[in-house]
């Protein structure tokens, strides 16, 4: 599917395009899973197409090129970010000086932000869609980082928490949301290098026709981008201490039950070793026998540890 955007009063008007001739007027192409007769129609303009396997490669080389006056700039674009496990598609920028064709197989949340934004963002040529679509980009990357950070503070709120023991917390989903935390913050630092490339060769690669207004803009979104990927090594290493610290706390927790467990079973087993012992020596204390003291002296050594040690544990507990 080809939609082409055309500019108008404040911005650019949509328009799919079935069979007909491409508009002379457009300036931004949006191509959706092309197909071999839209192919055709987009190399008629004189643009090569690349194949969805050339989209997937990871060479430099093969990603980011110029071909007379033809930048390809191909960018890795997170998708179902509004999801837990969002995940990464390859989309082309084909910019011409007049021209801006994207080939995409999947819709990123940038593509569908702005063609809702586009009739009003005072966009008129190929230059500024492909800023804006980068600098919305740039936008979603931020928002993204943001929810990993309240994220990270709400679980380093709850694990270190003073009025709540870190027995009494889930440690295990809190180790699950760490992980997921860490996956869209490890996504989101990939792709803020790979936009970072990208704006760094168009830069080079266009400057014989990019406005000084475009270029100004685009540096603005590298030190945007700079500056996010600052924080996401901080919001990475706040990742790493609370991974750490979650699997201290949940080896604490194991030691605390093995002690727990033991106790219980020094608690069983000393009675039935003292009675044990005296089993053969000691006689139940019938109202015939003259003496009973042996067998008191036999409960008071069986219970009587156990009973020391219960009221130790209990004070050590109100103490703290």
């Amino acid at each position: 599917m080809i939609v082409a955007w055309i500019p108008c009063e404040k911005g650019l008007t949509r328009q799919e395009l079935g069979e007909g001739p491409i508009p002379s007027q457009a300036v931004w192409l949006d191509v959706v899973e092309i197909t071999p007769e839209e192919e055709t129609r987009i190399e008629a303009l004189g643009i090569e197409v690349p194949t969805r396997a050339e989209m997937q490669e990871i060479e430099a080389s093969s990603r980011l090129y110029r071909n007379g006056q033809t930048v390809y700039m191909t960018s890795s674009m997170l998708v179902k970010t509004e999801t837990e496990a969002p995940s990464a598609t390859a989309v082309t920028f084909i910019l011409t000086k007049s021209l801006l064709v994207t080939l995409r197989y999947e819709e990123p949340w940038t593509f569908r932000v702005f063609s809702q934004r586009a009739p009003r963002s005072g966009t008129q040529n190929a230059e500024q869609a492909f800023i804006n679509l980068f600098d919305t980009t740039v936008e979603r990357l931020a928002d993204l980082l943001e929810l990993v950070s309240v994220e990270l503070e709400n679980l380093s709120q709850r694990i270190f928490s003073r009025h709540k023991p870190a027995r009494d917390v889930d440690l295990q989903r809190a180790l699950h949301n760490i992980g997921r935390c860490g996956n869209i913050a490890g996504k989101v630092r990939e792709s803020m290098l790979d936009k970072n490339r990208v704006l760094t060769f168009v830069e080079q690669a266009a400057q014989d026709w990019f406005s000084p207004e475009a270029v100004s803009r685009i540096r603005a979104l590298e030190r945007d981008l700079q500056s996010l990927s600052d924080h996401a090594s901080f919001t990475g290493s706040k990742i790493n201490f609370l991974l750490d610290a979650t699997l201290g706390l949940i080896n604490n927790n194991v030691n605390q039950q093995m002690k727990r467990m033991s106790a219980i079973m020094i608690a069983v087993m000393w009675p039935a070793l003292v009675s044990g012992f005296f089993a053969m020596n000691v006689q139940l204390p019938f109202p015939q026998q003259d003496h009973m003291w042996p067998f008191y002296l036999c409960l008071t050594l069986a219970f009587g540890p156990l009973a020391l040690g219960a009221v130790w544990w209990f004070r050590s507990q109100r103490r703290h």
